[in-house]
C-alpha cells in the first residue's frame, strides 16, 4: 500500500431504512437518460469536502493528513453501476429503466401483469443482498407485450442493488451471429467461442431475450443448452423472454432446456395486450 495514499474515514452515515447511500433521478439533463446521483443523506456530509463535490473527494482528518471524504464510498459504488449498466448490452431505449416503469411504460399505461413481477423483483433483489440463491424470471407471451422491458427493469435494479455484473443477449440478433463470427479465420474474435460462451454461463445476471427465435440447428440448440446448463450447475440468476406458447419449448433438445429453465425460473405467463399495435391505432385514429 502507498503510505502517501489517503486513509479511509469512518462514514458514519446512518442512513435510513431502504436508502442505499445513491437514487436514480430519472430528469433528463443531457443525453437520453436520467442521472444516479447521491442520496440527500450521504450529500449532506461531504459538505466539507473541499472539491465541492468533484474529485478527488478527499479532506484533511482532524491530524492534517489527506483522507477520503465520507462520500466518497457511495460515489465509487455510483461510478461502478454506471460501467456496469453502460457495458450490460440492455438496449439503450431500456437503460436506466427501474421499477416506477412498470407502471407508466408504455404512454403512462400499466403492463398487465407486471405486479406480479414486481413482487418477484423485490424478493430477487432481497435474497440477492443476503448472498442467497434464487430463481430468476421465465417470461411468456405474445409478442409486443412488454416482456423486454420487464426483463430490462428487472437487469437494471439487480445491477443498481447489489452492484454486480450483468448481461443481455438476444438471441434474434447478436447472439448467435457472435458465435459463428469465431469460426471465421479473418474475424477479430476468431477462436474465441467457449470464452464468450463461459463468461455467459458465469456472469451474476443474465437476460436471454427472444427464446425461441433460434433455428434449433443441432448446433444452435446445443450452444443453447451449454449456456443454459452451465448457469443452471452454477445457480446463476437468468430471466428468460420468449414469444412462443410454452407447451412449444418443452421438447426442445429432447425436454433438456426446459426441465433445467423450470427449475431455474419462476414461470410467468404475460398476458398484456400488443402495446406496439395499441399504439398503431392510435396515431391512426
Amino acid at each position: 500500500m502507498n503510505n502517501n495514499s489517503p486513509q479511509t474515514t469512518d462514514p458514519a452515515i446512518h442512513l435510513p431504512a431502504n436508502d442505499p447511500g445513491y437514487y436514480y433521478d430519472p430528469r433528463v439533463e443531457a443525453g437520453q437518460h436520467g442521472e444516479i446521483k447521491l442520496s440527500p443523506t450521504v450529500a449532506q456530509c461531504c459538505k466539507t469536502c473541499p472539491s465541492a463535490g468533484r474529485p478527488p473527494y478527499q479532506i484533511l482528518d482532524p491530524t492534517g493528513e489527506p483522507a477520503w471524504c465520507a462520500c466518497y464510498p457511495y460515489r465509487r459504488k455510483i461510478q461502478e453501476i454506471n460501467k456496469l449498466i453502460k457495458s450490460s448490452d440492455i438496449p439503450e431505449r431500456f437503460r436506466y429503466k427501474f421499477r416506477e416503469a412498470f407502471h407508466n411504460a408504455y404512454d403512462n399505461q400499466p403492463i398487465v401483469g407486471a405486479r406480479e413481477i414486481k413482487s418477484l423483483l423485490d424478493t430477487l433483489i432481497n435474497a440477492t443482498k443476503m448472498a442467497n440463491n434464487t430463481k430468476g424470471l421465465f417470461l411468456w407471451g405474445s409478442p409486443g407485450n412488454g416482456k423486454t422491458l420487464l426483463a430490462c427493469i428487472a437487469l437494471n435494479e439487480l445491477i443498481f442493488h447489489t452492484t454486480r455484473a450483468g448481461k443481455f443477449i438476444g438471441l434474434s440478433r447478436k447472439f448467435f451471429q457472435t458465435l459463428r463470427y469465431t469460426f471465421d479465420e479473418d474475424s477479430p474474435i476468431y477462436g474465441q467461442g467457449m470464452q464468450i460462451v463461459e463468461t455467459l454461463s458465469n456472469i451474476p445476471y443474465l437476460v436471454i431475450d427472444d427464446f425461441g427465435v433460434q433455428r434449433n440447428t443441432e448446433w444452435e440448440l446445443e450452444m443453447l443448452y451449454n449456456l443454459i446448463d452451465a448457469r443452471y450447475a452454477e445457480q446463476r440468476l437468468t430471466i428468460v423472454t420468449t414469444n412462443q406458447d410454452i407447451n412449444d419449448i418443452k421438447d426442445l433438445a429432447h425436454g433438456r432446456i426446459y426441465s433445467r429453465l423450470l427449475e431455474m425460473c419462476h414461470i410467468l405467463h404475460i398476458t398484456a395486450p400488443d402495446y406496439r399495435e395499441h399504439f398503431k391505432r392510435e396515431h391512426e385514429v
